[in-house]
């Protein structure tokens, strides 16, 4: 596990025991919606919430269910996290590696990527 990894690992266990990441659904949203982050194409321009529906990356709609049965061991926030701040660690089958930025974990806080996951695990 990287350091970054680790770092938001303990930010999520923080946010989960009702700490600072409060209205982690609502910015997970913002976020997740936004088209441009920190100058790049944003989580919606490549991945739908609609069943089925592949634009670059994989559909996310049920990911907080799939999620943690993707990785043996690996709990579904551990691997979105990882997912996010380390996308070609775990890739879907039928899809590229290095087609995700690699360099969310620069881009976004450690809040708003626990926002994020927060928000994945609902879907």
């Amino acid at each position: 596990m990287t350091t970054r990894v680790a770092a938001c690992a303990l930010m999520l266990v923080i946010a989960s025991c009702g700490s600072s990441v409060e209205d982690a659904p609502g910015e997970g949203a913002a976020l997740f919606e936004s088209r441009v982050l920190g100058g790049q194409a944003g989580c919606a321009t490549c991945h739908s919430l609609t069943p089925d529906r592949v634009l670059v990356g994989p559909s996310l709609a049920g990911v907080g269910e799939r999620a943690g049965n993707r990785v043996p061991g690996l709990s579904a926030e551990a691997y979105l996290l990882t997912s996010i701040v380390e996308p070609d660690a775990y890739v879907v089958e039928g899809f590229d590696s290095g087609r995700m930025p690699s360099n969310w974990g620069d881009v976004l806080s450690d809040d708003e990527i626990a926002a994020l996951v927060d928000y994945l695990e609902g879907q």
